[in-house]
């Protein structure tokens, strides 16, 4: 195992105590040996980084989704890449599994299939569950009108890409993005998952989709088409497997429409405050 390459497992986190445990054990328990774990943390005010310090994880802070991502990247010494957010846990042989398929087929990126944990059982998370299925028996991970990113990467291919700057939103999006114009070779797998624990209740989810709608601006400016296709009801709601199960299928569309609602009244937050600030700066230059 020494003369395995070395993966970076780079992990985003905010306020994670509740679930970065989970993740981190997930993370050591794989059958895959050479790991480090970097950790790019939004400044959280819970026990995230005390429970992070003691799996020896190394330690940076980054305000935005995208720049966490980009502050990962830079320090990572490993070969490849792998990017979790800190409420996913993963199969135990996840890292393996995309090691050996990098290797043998000399891929550059890899999009895994996700699958939910569901805890309280509420029918919001069979909803997000439910559209996880719909997504991972599709395969859907067309750039535009998909929804699927990449999570593994070879990092050679990352040093060619464009790191776009103060992303809160869709910086997975805009890298897959800038994959594709350098020539990435990527593939879809469902060998082994990543199991991401939902959202529970619909407050939550609102406030969640409200702070994406206020960075939804800086994304938009940097792939106006691919960042508008993707804020249309997914694709895959219009699955055979999705129309199937017409209480789920509808339960999709009344999520998307709370979704763009939430995100909606971020983004007239995000010009208001834009023009409060204003001004306040010409006031002041006045």
């Amino acid at each position: 195992m020494n003369k395995s390459p070395l993966v970076s497992v780079n992990i985003r986190t905010y306020n994670s105590a509740k679930t970065i445990r989970e993740t981190l054990e997930s993370v050591k328990k794989q059958t895959y040996f050479n790991i480090e774990i970097l950790v790019s943390d939004g400044f959280s005010r819970d026990e995230t980084l005390s429970i992070a310090k003691s799996y020896g994880v190394k330690i940076n802070y980054a305000d935005k989704l995208g720049d966490a991502r980009y502050e990962n990247y830079k320090r990572s010494k490993g070969k490849y890449l792998l990017s979790l957010d800190s409420d996913q846990v993963l199969d135990p042989n996840l890292i393996e599994v995309c090691v050996r398929l990098c290797e043998v087929k000399n891929l550059d990126a890899l999009t895994i299939s996700e699958k939910s944990l569901i805890g309280k059982g509420t029918f919001l998370e069979k909803l997000i569950s439910f559209d996880k299925l719909i997504i991972d028996k599709s395969r859907d991970d067309d750039l535009v009108f998909g929804t699927a990113c990449p999570r593994f990467f070879r990092k050679d291919i990352l040093r060619k890409v464009n790191w776009r700057k103060q992303l809160a939103i869709f910086d997975d999006t805009i890298l897959y993005s800038e994959l594709l114009k350098k020539g990435a070779s990527v593939k879809y797998i469902s060998s082994s998952s990543i199991r991401h624990h939902e959202v529970e209740s619909w407050i939550v989810l609102c406030k969640k989709f409200f702070r994406y709608g206020k960075g939804y601006f800086e994304a938009l400016k940097n792939e106006p088409g691919t960042i508008m296709a993707h804020s249309l009801p997914r694709r895959s709601y219009f699955t055979k497997i999705a129309l199937a199960r017409p209480i789920y299928f509808l339960g999709l569309l009344f999520l998307y429409l709370v979704k763009a609602f939430a995100a909606s009244v971020g983004v007239l937050a995000y010009f208001t405050t834009s023009l409060f600030s204003s001004k306040i700066s010409s006031s002041e230059t006045n």
